[in-house]
C-alpha cells in the first residue's frame, strides 16, 4: 500500500495547469520540517498535485506560507539533463486539510444574523420520579 502523510507549509503559490486532453490539475510545493527551529535541519521539499474540480475550486486557498496537511500516493517523477538523473518526490493528493487559524477574510463573510444567539430550547422544571431499582448500573 502507497499511503503518505505530509504536514507543513506551502513554498509557494498553487499554479492551476490543464492537460493535453483538457484535464485540470493544481501543482504546489510543500515544504517538511523534522523540527521547528530554523537552525535545525533543512527543509524537505515535495511537490503536490490535485486533480479535477476540487484542484481548481481549492488553488486560490493554497498560497505561499499556508499550513496544511495531506493524505496520498507518494509518486517518484524521473528526469534526466546533461547524462544526470533526477528523482523529484510529488504526492498525489487524495485528502487535504488546512491548519492554523481561519482567514481574516473568512471572519469578516460572517452575517450579523449568523451571530445573534438563538433561543434554547428550556429544559422542563418539574422533579423527575424515578425508582432507583430502575436504574441500569
Amino acid at each position: 500500500m502507497n499511503l503518505v502523510i505530509f504536514s507543513g507549509n506551502l513554498a509557494k503559490d498553487a499554479k492551476i495547469v490543464s492537460t493535453s486532453t483538457g484535464k485540470q490539475f493544481c501543482v504546489t510545493t510543500l515544504a517538511l520540517r523534522e523540527d521547528l527551529r530554523p537552525e535545525g535541519k533543512p527543509a524537505v521539499f515535495v511537490d503536490i498535485i490535485i486533480w479535477g474540480e476540487r484542484a481548481v475550486k481549492l488553488a486560490k486557498y493554497l498560497t505561499k506560507g499556508k499550513a496544511i496537511s495531506v493524505i496520498g500516493r507518494l509518486e517518484l517523477i524521473r528526469t534526466q539533463s546533461n547524462n544526470t538523473v533526477y528523482v523529484t518526490p510529488r504526492v498525489v493528493v487524495n485528502r487535504l486539510e488546512f491548519l492554523g487559524k481561519k482567514n481574516i477574510e473568512s471572519v469578516s463573510a460572517e452575517t450579523e444574523e449568523s451571530k445573534e444567539l438563538q433561543p434554547v430550547e428550556e429544559f422542563p422544571t418539574e422533579p423527575i420520579d424515578s425508582d432507583e431499582e430502575e436504574v441500569p448500573f
